[in-house]
Order: structure tokens, then C-alpha cells, then sequence
């Protein structure tokens, strides 16, 4: 009897253990999770979200290759709106393009800064803007400080994506940072200018028969 009851405990002491080991491994995946940078990705690419310090915001900007100065040129908060518009709808497929989505930030107030980018080609003046919840970006762009010059993700690449619709908004910031939209006036047909209209009210009698 004495056999049995030790047979018995050991069995229960294994499986005690073998819930302890799976309890501690899972904790040290979750601690390994939690305290890994968030990261994104953009064209196949993976990239760190980190941004609780100065140093982690110029060292986000530098996996894109771009050098930016060390002290912001401005830093405040600002309100992702509740129900986007057509400015934030355009703002936002920018950041979808670069792994990232504003929507589940609609409401809240979060961070922004913005440096100034030294190396851009053919640029003097290119700004590079962050937004940053948490510690965490959740979004941004390289953009000209003229509300009239061009907004890119990060990346730095052009897409002339315009399909020249009508009322097609383009986002931008102006010299002081603000998100701002340009839409697209209507295009001349080249249809019409190749084939200019001519006035059908013609008398029949009008050309000579002679």
C-alpha cells in the first residue's frame, strides 16, 4: 500500500510540474512579446514603431535612410477626428501603404513631431512628421512645408497614383504642420480639345452651291 501511494505521487508531482514548466514558458513568451519593440511593415520590410524617447524618434527616421535634426522643429498634440473626411480617408491610405491604419486611434489625442529632414534629394526644405501613441507610432509622412508642394509616406517615393478624377483630395501640411487637403479641379478633355465643339445652329443655306 505504502508502494502504490508513493507510484501515485509521483505521477501527480510530474503533471504538477509539467503545468509549472507550461505556465513559466508561457510568461516568458508573453514578457518576450511585451517588452519587444512594436514594428510594422512596409514593402515586404519590417520596421521598430519605437518612439518613447528623442533618441528613438530621430532612430526611427534612420531605417528609411533619411537623417533628420536632432531637436524637432515643433512637437504638440493633436486629435485623430472621430469620422475621417476626405483629407484624413487620403492621410490614411498613405499610412495603410506603410503598414499602419489610424482608424483605431479615431477619437483619441496623441503626440506629434515633426523634424527636418537634411538629405532628402533636390529638397532644401522636407519636414518629417510622427504621430505617436503610447510610445508607439501609428503613423506620419515626409512632406514640404508649402500646403501647394507634396506629401509621402516614409519612404520618401513619389506615387503619382492620380487618376485626375474630379474632387480627388490630396493631403499636405502647411508651414505650421497642420494636415490640410487639395482637391483636383476638372480636368480639360482631350477629346474636347482635339475635337473643339462647332455650332450645330448652321443654316442649311448658309455654304455657296455654285
Amino acid at each position: 500500500m505504502f508502494v502504490l501511494s508513493i507510484k501515485h505521487n509521483r505521477k501527480k508531482t510530474i503533471a504538477i510540474v509539467a503545468v509549472l514548466l507550461a505556465a513559466v514558458t508561457v510568461s516568458v513568451v508573453a514578457a518576450a512579446l511585451h517588452n519587444s519593440p512594436p514594428q510594422a511593415v512596409c514593402s515586404g520590410k519590417k520596421y521598430s514603431l519605437a518612439a518613447s524617447t528623442n533618441e528613438e524618434r530621430v532612430a526611427f527616421f534612420k531605417q528609411f535612410g533619411w537623417t533628420v535634426n536632432s531637436e524637432p522643429i515643433d512637437s504638440g498634440e493633436v486629435t485623430i477626428p472621430e469620422k475621417f473626411d476626405d483629407v484624413y480617408i487620403a492621410y490614411n491610405n498613405i499610412q495603410k501603404e506603410q503598414g499602419l491604419d489610424l482608424l483605431p486611434y479615431a477619437g483619441k489625442t496623441v503626440q506629434q513631431w515633426i523634424y527636418s529632414v537634411t538629405n532628402y534629394p533636390q529638397q532644401e526644405s522636407m519636414r518629417a512628421t510622427i504621430l505617436v501613441y503610447n510610445g508607439r507610432v501609428i503613423g506620419g509622412d515626409l512632406s514640404t512645408p508649402q500646403l501647394d508642394g507634396f506629401m509621402t509616406g516614409f519612404d520618401g517615393q513619389i506615387d503619382d497614383g492620380s487618376n485626375g478624377c474630379v474632387g480627388e483630395v490630396t493631403p499636405g501640411r502647411d508651414n505650421t504642420g497642420t494636415l490640410k487637403g487639395t482637391t483636383s479641379s476638372q480636368p480639360t478633355s482631350s477629346v474636347e480639345e482635339a475635337n473643339p465643339s462647332v455650332s450645330s445652329n448652321i443654316p442649311a443655306n448658309a455654304w455657296p452651291t455654285d
